[in-house]
């Protein structure tokens, strides 16, 4: 009897464990929320490696059996100019870093001379994304991978934040980190979504791509899928999940 009872308990026991492990623990914060973060962790800032990456929009905090993980999205502004519509004119301005203040390009019209107000405005950004996936590794920070794409006066590429996210789809303990994008341009050429997917491999990250191309004027073009070969080989779980948010994308797309 107490030999029947004693394998029950730790039969219970790890039972138990194994279905703790397999939980993972996921919490978002954006700079409203820095102040909380820093006290909260203290082996690492809100504004994690600022001067070379930029200012720090979102961080996904994940905490599981596998190991502690931030996934720190940036933006790093270059340039920021707008173009402001007044009734009978407009100018051209642009943003000075050092003043705090805008101020008009060299070839901008002039300012009104009455007190009219803005009609309408358009604002430009120059800019470049990172995204770093940091371990938390016996009180220090261990860089595990690291995203970049460069903007220019042609090329604005942005997050989407609602679909950049980790979770765990195939429940196996291990948590995947997704990261969404749109590489919105000028011209006529088809814009990029693009949907990475990192997946964690004997503490090695391996990186999975899906891109959707979305029409912006050649009559060739059409809206279509490609899967690189790594994420043809993801488990069916994951594939889902990246396909939704793909999906979730050309929704509001389409309906915007």
């Amino acid at each position: 009897m107490r030999k029947n009872l004693f394998t029950f308990l730790s039969f219970l026991v790890f039972y138990i464990s194994f279905g703790q492990n397999k939980n993972i623990k996921v919490t978002y914060f954006y700079p409203k929320d820095s102040l909380q973060f820093n006290q909260k962790f203290e082996d690492l800032e809100y504004n994690y490696e600022f001067k070379t990456y930029g200012k720090t929009t979102m961080i996904v905090h994940c905490e599981s059996a596998f190991g502690v993980f931030d996934f720190i999205f940036k933006k790093q502004i270059l340039k920021l100019s707008r173009i402001l519509d007044y009734e009978n004119t407009s100018v051209s301005e642009v943003f000075d870093f050092k003043t705090k203040n805008w101020k008009l390009t060299e070839d901008s019209n002039p300012y009104p001379t009455t007190n009219t107000e803005v009609v309408d405005s358009i604002n430009f950004s120059e800019h470049n994304l990172y995204a770093l996936i940091v371990a938390h590794d016996h009180g220090g920070i261990v860089q595990k991978a690291k995203f970049q794409d460069f903007g220019n006066v042609v090329y604005w590429p942005e997050f989407d934040y609602p679909n950049c996210s980790i979770s765990d789809e195939n429940k196996d303990g291990i948590p995947e980190f997704y990261l969404s994008y749109f590489g919105n341009s000028d011209g006529l050429d088809a814009k990029p979504y693009k949907q990475i997917v990192y997946t964690l491999n004997n503490k090695n990250i391996e990186k999975s791509k899906a891109t959707s191309h979305y029409p912006a004027g050649n009559e060739e073009d059409n809206y279509h899928i490609e899967n690189d070969e790594n994420w043809k080989k993801l488990p069916i779980s994951i594939q889902k999940k990246s396909q939704k948010l793909i999906k979730n994308h050309k929704l509001r797309f389409e309906t915007n």
